[in-house]
Formats: structure tokens, sequence, C-alpha cells
């Protein structure tokens, strides 16, 4: 019989696919663009990579993007127009731990500290999802602090 209030730490697997476009140009990098596969269309990858930029001038806070006050929009079209260029597509995997989480006061609680404290009712737990004692009985037999803890 499971526990409904307990969710077990687990891995989980990310894929990213990439597409990109390489070159023999000096001083320019190759070109990506990401969660897609552009390798069979130039148009695809066009329309995905302006999307990228337009997105990376939003995230950074760069202003408005536009084709003139973007250095690298700019190398992408002088590598675009040379027709030098060769397009290709791989899939990366990545794994990462989701930590264990556990349901207190209604709300899941994720476990992925030392110390895990719930933000209704002020209980601790362990990263096991075991209920720790009082704060303010925390270090009687070490002489440590609660705040040493946390």
């Amino acid at each position: 019989m499971g526990n409904n209030n307990f969710l077990p730490a687990h891995n989980k697997i990310r894929y990213q696919r990439t597409s990109y476009m390489t070159h023999n140009f000096k001083g320019i990098c190759n070109f990506e663009v990401h969660d897609c596969d552009c390798s069979k269309s130039v148009e695809q990858f066009h329309k995905f990579y302006t999307a990228s930029r337009k997105k990376l001038f939003k995230d950074m806070g760069w202003g408005t993007w536009s084709e003139k006050n973007d250095l690298g929009y700019q190398n992408y079209l002088e590598v675009l127009e040379s027709g030098d260029y060769k397009l290709g597509y791989y899939e990366n995997e990545f794994s990462y731990r989701i930590p264990a989480q556990i349901k207190c006061c209604g709300t899941w609680l994720s476990l992925g500290k030392f110390t895990n404290t719930c933000s209704k009712c002020g209980a601790d737990y362990n990263g096991s999802g075991q209920l720790l004692a009082s704060r303010s009985q925390w270090g009687e037999e070490t002489g440590e602090h609660w705040f040493e803890c946390v």
C-alpha cells in the first residue's frame, strides 16, 4: 500500500533536439536552434533562428529586436546569403534528479534541501520526509543552534 502524501525522489531524462548550421567563415561561430529538426529546410531553420534571436533579446532585456541591432543575426545572414553552409541535427540526453516531495497542509513541499520547511505551518522535514523535532529542541545534546542546520 502506497503513501499518498509522499513522492520519492527520482531521475528524469530530458532530450534536447538541436539543429545547426555549420560554415567555414573565420571569426563567426556556428548557429543553432533547439527543440526542432530543421536539417532538411533552410526556410524552417531561418524561421526558428529568427524566433530564437527575438526571444534572446526579450529574455536578456536588450530592448526591441531588429536585424540592425543584432550582430549575431547579421553574421547569420552573411553566412546564409553566401550559400556556403551545411545544416545538421543531433539529440542530447540529459538526466536530472527530482527531489522527493511530501504533502503538508494540503500543499506539496519539495525535499531538495537539508532542512525543508512548510510555509504554512512551519513544520520541518529532512530530505527523506521525516518530520523533525521542533527547532527549539535542536542542538540540545550537541550545543548547536537551530539556525546552523537550516
